[in-house]
C-alpha cells in the first residue's frame, strides 16, 4: 500500500508539472491567425472553421509521468526497505 500511495502522489505531481510546462510552452508559441486579418478585409472568408486537425502529443504526457512515477516509487521503496 505504501508503494501504491507513493506512486499515485508522484504521478499526480509529475503529471501536473508536465501539463503546466506544456501549457506554458504552447502559450508562448501561439500566434493568433486573425492578427493580420484586419489589414485587408477582402481576405476574410465567409466560411466558419470550427476546428482543425493538428498532431497532438497529449497521450505522451501521462505516459511519461507514469513511467517517471513508477521509477521514483520503485527506487524510494527499495531505499527505505
Amino acid at each position: 500500500m505504501k508503494r501504491y500511495g507513493l506512486f499515485i502522489i508522484s504521478f499526480i505531481v509529475l503529471l501536473g508539472s508536465f501539463q503546466l510546462l506544456s501549457g506554458m510552452i504552447l502559450t508562448l508559441w501561439y500566434v493568433p491567425e486573425s492578427a493580420d486579418m484586419w489589414s485587408s478585409i477582402e481576405d476574410l472568408s465567409n466560411e466558419v472553421i470550427f476546428g482543425s486537425h493538428s498532431p497532438s502529443f497529449a497521450f505522451a504526457i501521462p505516459i511519461v509521468a507514469a513511467t517517471a512515477a513508477f521509477f521514483i516509487s520503485k527506487k524510494w521503496v527499495r531505499k527505505s526497505a
